[in-house]
């Protein structure tokens, strides 16, 4: 039988650990000012990115409660992720006031 230690430290380290190193790098981007969130282009791209984080995240986290046999919560995370990805696509196709 797989434990907690077999199936779920691996994945706290690697988004634990990958995680931080993500949003030390953001930081960085953002206090240099190399992704200025007035611009709505930035924006787009600075919710790309979170987007993308997550969506790994929930990927790796949706197939490993397959493998387990947790169907309820691989249905949650399904749906969740899909909303995720459905707000992002109406938010980037949607064009704000006065952007042609």
């Amino acid at each position: 039988m797989l434990d907690f230690s077999r199936i779920w430290i691996p994945y706290i380290y690697l988004y634990g650990v990958g995680g931080g190193f993500f949003l030390i790098g953001m930081f960085i981007i953002l206090r240099s000012r190399s992704l200025k969130l007035e611009r709505v282009r930035h924006k787009e791209w600075y919710q790309i990115l979170i987007f993308g984080f997550l969506y790994y995240m929930g990927i790796h986290g949706l197939f490993t409660f397959i493998a387990i046999g947790e169907m309820l919560f691989a249905t949650l995370i399904g749906l969740i992720m899909l909303a995720m990805a459905i707000n992002l696509i109406f938010t980037l196709v949607k064009k704000p006031k006065g952007v042609r």
